[in-house]
């Protein structure tokens, strides 16, 4: 009874009646204390989209300030507009007033608030499975907004548009996000032979799109599904899942070059065929690209392989055999790559070693 009561104090809003319409878009970052807010929740191990969509709720609510007070004289209180009589300062062991007090700050601190926050996300809960089981902006602002904010009139879409402003405006410099250059194998279309017992130098060379530096912990792994046993990892492998790491730090903006072999099997392990290789970026024990909100996306990055026998048998490129595919992939024909990156021009996209497959992904 305790809890339901808790939940019943509903957070009000602070923001000018004008802000309640659900039709209105934010175009750029509203509010000071939005990107501070951000910082602390990426500090906190959130990704941008999860971040955006906690303070895409704040702008609603208060537009961050921890000073507000709820509009016409109501109960809300600070950024998240915690009700007086309630999570503001009453609530048993979960109001802003007692943490305050434990934490020896003042309940109007920007930082204190932040950190209640957070405080009742990981010891309340109020969502925070939810929250962080999110990779879109939408889900992460709905699932703060619904479960934690727990509003009256919600104004949801003017929340997302908030948040949507700030992961533009911030995100980019709290991801790991790489873009093609080159590579030296064929396009993912066409078929790299390698006899079985060969070994194949090759290399990617990937720009760093995001807004944290790569280092020896920025590594070419294998994809669909990740973390896979290859078949053609070789002696210089980091691991059979591991193809190559980063050498020395590459800045944001600047081009890292993966480099390592394609080495076929020997003996019974050779078995001729078609197969395919996939491949993503990963920052070891920190999160893969394509879950930080950058990319490639797992399936982006792929090489086909046409092994056959040490003897030479076969017809190159064009050979078709019976092994099973490495990867996901079917088999040489059916799954020859396709050249459309979403926002892409595929008179280029064509003449790159890579299979880009159009998606729809969400930026929000």
């Amino acid at each position: 009874m305790q809890r339901l009561a808790i939940l019943l104090v509903l957070a009000g809003c602070v923001a000018d009646p004008a802000l309640e319409s659900s039709d209105e878009q934010a175009a750029t970052t509203a509010f000071a204390n939005d990107k501070p807010a951000f910082d602390f929740f990426i500090a906190k191990g959130l990704t941008p989209v999860q971040a955006a969509g906690i303070v895409g709720n704040l702008d609603q609510e208060s537009g961050v300030d921890p000073n507000s007070v709820q509009y016409g004289g109501g109960p809300g209180r600070g950024i998240a507009q915690w009700s007086v009589g309630g999570r503001w300062d009453t609530s048993s062991g979960d109001n802003v007033t007692a943490y305050a007090s434990q934490q020896g700050m003042s309940r109007t601190s920007l930082t204190l608030q932040l950190e209640f926050i957070w405080f009742e996300l990981t010891h309340i809960g109020y969502g925070y499975a939810q929250l962080t089981a999110a990779t879109n902006v939408t889900d992460a602002t709905l699932a703060f907004m619904d479960r934690y904010e727990i509003c009256g009139t919600c104004a949801s879409s003017q929340r997302i548009a908030y948040a949507n402003a700030v992961l533009n405006a911030y995100g980019n410099d709290a991801v790991y996000s790489a873009t093609y250059v080159s590579q030296s194998w064929p396009l993912a279309s066409m078929a790299l032979t390698i006899h079985c017992g060969e070994s194949v130098p090759a290399q990617i060379v990937l720009k760093n799109t995001g807004g944290k530096a790569w280092n020896t912990e920025t590594k070419l792994g294998t994809t669909v599904p990740r973390d896979r046993t290859s078949m053609f990892a070789g002696p210089d492998w980091l691991a059979p899942n591991r193809a190559a790491a980063i050498s020395g730090t590459v800045a944001p903006g600047s081009d890292g070059t993966f480099k390592f072999s394609f080495t076929a099997p020997t003996g019974d392990a050779c078995v001729p065929g078609t197969y395919h290789e996939h491949f993503g970026l990963v920052q070891e024990a920190t999160t893969w690209f394509a879950d930080s909100g950058g990319g490639p996306p797992d399936d982006q990055i792929e090489a086909q392989i046409a092994v056959v026998p040490a003897d030479g048998t076969g017809s190159g490129s064009g050979y078709t055999g019976t092994g099973s595919d490495v990867g996901g992939g079917t088999d040489g024909a059916s799954q020859s790559a396709g050249c459309a990156a979403a926002g892409g021009d595929a008179s280029w996209l064509a003449l790159l070693g890579i299979a880009f497959v159009r998606r729809r992904r969400h930026r929000c």
